[in-house]
């Protein structure tokens, strides 16, 4: 499906395609971003999002006939020259900024006014990007190191820089972000919107690529949907529904995102008393086999700090648990004791936590149980790389191919293999914090049933997050912290996603 591209748009792509080793992956995408508009962009990992990013920006050069045009000027061949020569600036979910330099630094590290002797002119840098800072709503001090922002001014960051950049360009000005709000919490996404709402209405023209179908509904104007490399619809965000974008995405009628809930039977598994580190105080709860356990709460309160105490992945101050019939003392539990008690720990931050991305889909996956591939130390590489292919086709991991490095697969596929990985040692415990984050709906739809597979077969899961209709649907009990102190424990009869964000913020 292609866009009729407009005399007044302010970027217009025409017949854009991309072919990798014989295979396009891409397919005569035209379509136009207005000015001053809110563009988004969707689609499943794998429809194309990443690719027509990547081209954007310069990294990919599009098939010959594709035609980029910004402000009625053709930037084809001058895609990868910078936001000064095409009048784009790139936001990515990582931010790329350097956490050792401070505000002003990371603004105009390749730009400083020099006077005598080549000296920089401090005060004239700090002036001049004042009024970036400004309209992002940022008051902080140009000289503040980034890493001593919080994550949500760290994206504010961000986002003036790539204004400083395309402010010394042309007068048509383009902001891609890309996952902006993957690590924000609410408030923080919140801030960010009203930030590129005000971007917007003073004619900056926006392309949001986002998987959260939310929030390009509440911020977007117009959405564009992508699928199997193809431009299947563009439509007005207020006259979308969930529903129907995901039809779109997916190709067919959505299917039911959560699984049936299992139904948790007998005594406790595991019993969590007195648990106190980090933001927690005095936590204490079981979970029954078969039951996934939520935990809720602004940040700061302590619900996102309970997969990793539990895990023994940070240290806690107290707190005792029991497991199985096994007991252990949270002060001194490690990752490793952890691990031999049966808990899985799946963190938010899967490319710095999570796992290897060095490393291949096979050596990721059976990390943490090589063990069982090995004989009189021996490892054995073909019984390791036919136990990653079971689970590479259990867990519908793409593509399918053992050998390839990890950080070459798409977020969503990531995600799998990590779930995988702890699936191989059948864990009893899955302490999980975030674990959708970053994913596409699919995906998503995938992680939830493995979720489900694993409580039917006994397993619990504790799971800390942000999306409160996830813990509706998935949980049997949410736990809402506030302070580092359970206030509230909403049971199963009680969940809905407007009770549990009500419970959440309520004074």
């Amino acid at each position: 499906m292609a866009e009729v591209v407009s005399d007044t748009a302010v970027l217009e792509l025409a017949g854009v395609s991309k072919t990798f080793d014989g295979v396009r992956v891409l397919h005569d995408v035209t379509l136009a971003v207005r000015p001053g508009e809110i563009l988004g962009l969707i689609g499943e990992n794998g429809s194309g999002k990443s690719t027509l990013i990547k081209i954007l920006s310069g990294y990919h050069a599009p098939d010959p006939d594709a035609r980029v045009v910004l402000g009625g000027r053709d930037v084809t061949a001058s895609l990868g020259a910078g936001p000064v020569r095409t009048g784009m600036a790139f936001i990515h979910q990582d931010l790329a900024l350097v956490h050792s330099m401070t505000v002003l630094e990371n603004l105009r590290i390749a730009r400083f006014t020099t006077g005598f002797g080549g000296r920089i002119r401090w005060a004239e840098e700090r002036r001049r990007i004042r009024p970036y800072l400004d309209q992002v709503g940022l008051g902080v001090h140009p000289d503040t190191r980034v890493g001593d922002l919080s994550v949500t001014e760290q994206a504010l960051v961000a986002i003036a820089r790539g204004l400083a950049d395309i402010s010394e360009g042309e007068n048509h000005r383009l902001l891609v972000l890309d996952e902006p709000t993957a690590y924000l919490p609410h408030d923080g996404v919140e801030r960010l919107f009203g930030v590129l709402r005000g971007l917007s209405e003073h004619g900056t023209s926006i392309v949001f690529v986002s998987h959260r179908l939310d929030e390009v509904r509440t911020l977007c104007d117009r959405v564009v949907v992508l699928r199997g490399g193809e431009l299947v619809g563009v439509v007005d965000a207020g006259d979308s529904t969930e529903a129907g974008l995901l039809e779109l995405m997916l190709g067919r009628p959505s299917e039911e995102l959560y699984p049936d809930q299992a139904t948790p039977a007998g005594e406790p598994l595991l019993s969590v008393q007195d648990l106190a580190g980090g933001a927690v105080q005095e936590l204490s709860f079981t979970a029954r086999p078969g039951e996934i356990v939520g935990f809720a709460g602004l940040p700061g309160s302590g619900y996102d700090d309970v997969p990793y105490l539990v895990a023994g992945a940070r240290p806690a101050r107290s707190g005792r648990l029991t497991l199985n019939g096994s007991s252990a003392d949270l002060a001194t539990l490690t990752p490793r004791a952890g691990i031999g008690l049966g808990i899985a720990l799946l963190p938010a931050d899967r490319a710095v936590s999570g796992c290897a991305p060095n490393l291949t889909v096979t050596e990721n996956l059976t990390l943490p149980t090589l063990a069982a591939f090995a004989r009189f130390l021996v490892l054995s590489r073909g019984k390791e790389r036919r136990a990653a292919l079971e689970q590479s086709a259990r867990f519908g991991i793409s593509p399918r191919e053992p050998g390839l490095v990890l950080r070459f697969l798409s977020g969503g596929n990531q995600q799998k293999v990590l779930l995988a990985k702890w699936m191989l040692g059948e864990p009893r415990v899955l302490a999980l914090h975030e674990p959708t984050q970053g994913v596409d709906v699919g995906a998503k739809r995938e992680i939830f049933a493995h979720l489900s597979a694993a409580a039917e077969a006994g397993a619990a899961a504790l799971i800390s997050t942000v999306e409160h209709e996830d813990l509706a649907r998935l949980c049997t009990r949410v736990h809402v912290l506030r302070a580092g102190r359970c206030v509230r424990v909403l049971e199963r009869a009680q969940l809905s996603p407007g009770r549990v964000a009500q419970a959440v913020y309520a004074s």
